[in-house]
């Protein structure tokens, strides 16, 4: 005994292509993203500073770029602030703008207030193999300055170069600057600022 079972093909079925009636409304189109007016200033802005050769460009061309640490060796100086979009997906959307080590906050042609008042986040690269004295102290004047004008940047400081230390050395190292560096804000009494 066989059963057989009679198909019927519907008309404006799912199963066949184009089968969704013609009036069928699928809302506005939405413009991309890319497409759209909107300015690259007004990206959520991160700013990476710190003295020459701490290895600011370096971790920007590796974390950003897929370039091999090793390849970093051979960067040239940053002598200009370079301004990068990241753009990876409609979530990652920010800029990061890459200052050179020589950059003088007294210098008045530079406005700091404008550039750290559109900024998000302030990363601080010190090299730690390096004499850090000097670096600790931009960092205070850096920090200091920006979160007069803007209280509500994310400020990080990043330990660069400690591959080539032994692990003691490299505890130590990050307990000493991180010390150092609370020490100053609480003699400027910025107790309310925190580093990461």
């Amino acid at each position: 005994m066989s059963i057989q079972y009679e198909v019927e093909q519907l008309a404006d079925s799912y199963g066949v292509s184009d089968s969704f009636p013609k009036d069928f409304d699928y809302g506005e189109e939405e413009p991309d993203i890319e497409d759209s007016s909107a300015s690259s200033d007004s990206k959520p802005r991160i700013l990476l500073m710190g003295l020459r050769r701490s290895g600011k460009s370096s971790i920007q061309k590796v974390v950003f770029h897929k370039m091999s640490p090793n390849e970093t060796l051979f960067l040239e100086s940053t002598n200009k602030i370079y301004k990068d979009d990241i753009s990876s997906s409609s979530f990652v959307n920010f800029q990061i703008w890459d200052f050179p080590g020589q950059v003088d906050f007294l210098d008045p042609t530079f406005d700091y207030e404008m550039i750290f008042r559109g900024t998000g986040a302030l990363i601080f690269v010190i090299d730690a193999q390096d004499d850090y004295m000097e670096a600790l102290g931009r960092l205070h004047l850096t920090v200091s300055r920006a979160y007069r004008v803007n209280p509500e940047i994310n400020f990080e400081v990043f330990i660069h170069k400690v591959d080539g230390l032994s692990d003691d050395h490299k505890i130590e190292t990050q307990r000493d600057i991180h010390q150092r560096a609370n020490d100053d804000l609480a003699d400027a009494s910025l107790e309310k600022l925190h580093l990461r």
